[in-house]
């Protein structure tokens, strides 16, 4: 999977991050991990319900902030359990 762009203002200031996932991670490296200006920055782990979670502050950011990345990641994965959820609220 390529790395794509994610952009976040909180307060006031604007993060320009790249996400890289890697799918076949190992003990040493986090699945999910965020770079800002070419320097990885944070990363982060799925839970078994893909939910993610901080792995790697490595910039020191603020857990907003932190957490406002970790769901616009969320955002981008494929969560075949929503495409049932989402056709049974069209039903309703």
């Amino acid at each position: 999977m390529a790395n794509y762009p994610i952009t976040i203002t909180l307060d006031k200031e604007v993060h320009h991050f790249e996400v890289g996932e890697y799918p076949h991670h190992d003990e040493t490296r986090c699945r999910y991990q965020v770079y800002e200006g070419g320097s990885m920055v944070a990363s982060f782990e799925p839970d078994a319900q893909d939910f993610l979670h901080i792995c790697q502050n490595k910039a020191g950011f603020k857990e907003e902030l932190l957490y406002l990345l970790a769901d616009q990641i969320e955002a981008q994965l494929q969560h075949p359990g929503n495409k049932h959820l989402d056709l049974k609220n069209k039903e309703q």
